[in-house]
């Protein structure tokens, strides 16, 4: 048996809660933001996000820093890069879903791709006297009326808009409004998708109709979501909120730290512990606290079976259970043992929408991911800042064709490389 009291080993993961009852889904999710103090896209696109005289706040959830608010003038927006991967055009149907809240004055553009060149754009104005409704544009033609997709101002709101082999619809709140044929005009892409504002390239600044209000958790898909995923997507605020969790070890006995932002009707939590990272079992149970909009940490010990004590690496992962039953499972994180060298951990294997990439020992710094086919050809990558200790990377794997893959982490004289399954 490997000698574990002289091994310290640190896992730590930021993460995102999936609901166990409806949760939003994940396939074809390429690019998503939560806004949760940072505007990092953690969708499956290469994106980058800019946030420029915006400011984090209180978001949908009554939590703060997890919304951006935009100060309803042209200088305010959020500036996206996203390399043409949200440029649809042709066959490509799609899905963009966010929330917001609107407390302006005037016509403002929620998200906008180039709908003014036939691209996409999600955006508000009044018609009827007292009375705002929500449209969605697509080759230069709009789904939306004050009849069919009006919301109440001043009060937080979930939209969606689909684009379905030619048709274009919105769902407000998860329920459907409105559908339409889409335009005809082809779809040109010459400047940035951008947020809080609508665009077009020879104003100076190249925006109109600025956006007074928040936004949170944007998403974009590359398909088209059924009514039911919608419904999942624009489910009310999660239970728990939690935004670290750490496990290590020293002797025989693992130390499982977390923090949750907040809590809502919380009952317990479970924590479920796996050899494979597929089939887990429980290992402890911990009171929540019920309610609470203010950071709190929670911590079990345990303390491992014999049986378990010779094992490479042990899976751990935390169900969060509020007082009506339903629950919402973190992501995995993987306590790897063997410390001669660069650790690289593939979890779940095979995997079919999320993969954990976890790396320790030996690589800090900016690092290159690499995913490629069996025939060698590069189907991902992405750069990461990695830190000292045990990082985990969530990766996006849903848009994958079944089959036999390898992640490679690093550059090539320094490169560590494993494979892994995708299935459906």
């Amino acid at each position: 048996m490997m000698d574990m009291k002289k091994t310290l080993l640190t896992a730590l993961t930021s993460f995102l809660i999936v609901y166990g009852m409806a949760q939003p889904p994940t396939n074809g999710l390429i690019g998503y933001w939560s806004l949760n103090g940072v505007y990092t896209n953690t969708g499956s696109a290469t994106a980058t996000a800019t946030g420029v005289n915006t400011s984090f706040t209180t978001g949908y959830n009554n939590a703060p820093n997890t919304a951006v608010q935009f100060q309803g003038n042209l200088n305010s927006y959020i500036d996206f890069i996203d390399n043409g991967n949200f440029d649809f055009s042709g066959a490509n149907n799609f899905t963009v879903g966010l929330n917001f809240y609107f407390n302006g004055t005037t016509t403002s553009g929620l998200v906008d791709n180039c709908l003014n060149y036939g691209g996409w754009g999600i955006w508000l104005w009044s018609t009827v006297a007292g009375t705002w409704n929500l449209q969605f544009n697509y080759r230069n033609n709009s789904v939306g009326s004050a009849a069919a997709t009006n919301f109440t101002t001043g009060v937080w709101h979930h939209v969606t808009a689909v684009r379905n082999s030619g048709t274009i619809s919105l769902y407000i709140d998860g329920v459907f409004r409105l559908s339409a044929t889409e335009g005809t005009q082809t779809p040109s892409y010459p400047i940035n998708m951008q947020a809080g504002a609508m665009c077009y390239g020879s104003f100076s600044p190249p925006r109109y109709n600025p956006f007074g209000g928040k936004i949170d958790e944007l998403r974009i898909y590359n398909r088209a979501l059924s009514a039911a995923e919608i419904a999942g997507l624009a489910a009310g605020p999660l239970p728990v909120k939690l935004t670290s969790f750490t496990a290590s070890m020293r002797d025989n006995a693992v130390s499982l730290r977390w923090q949750t932002q907040y809590e809502q009707n919380s009952s317990h939590y479970m924590v479920e512990r796996s050899t494979d990272g597929v089939n887990f079992s429980d290992a402890g149970r911990v009171a929540a606290a019920g309610n609470s909009n203010n950071p709190l940490s929670y911590s079990f010990n345990d303390l491992l079976p014999a049986s378990l004590q010779s094992q490479k690496t042990i899976f751990y992962r935390l169900r969060s259970v509020d007082i009506d039953g339903k629950f919402s499972l973190s992501q995995v994180v993987a306590l790897n043992w063997d410390t001669r060298g660069v650790q690289l951990v593939l979890s779940p294997n095979p995997a079919k929408d999320i993969l954990q990439v976890q790396i320790g020992n030996g690589l800090t710094g900016e690092t290159p991911v690499y995913i490629y086919d069996g025939s060698g050809r590069q189907v991902y990558n992405r750069i990461v800042n990695l830190q000292p200790g045990v990082n985990s990377i969530p990766v996006n794997v849903s848009m994958l064709a079944t089959g036999t893959y390898f992640v490679r982490v690093g550059h090539a004289r320094d490169g560590y490389s494993k494979q892994f399954l995708k299935t459906d």
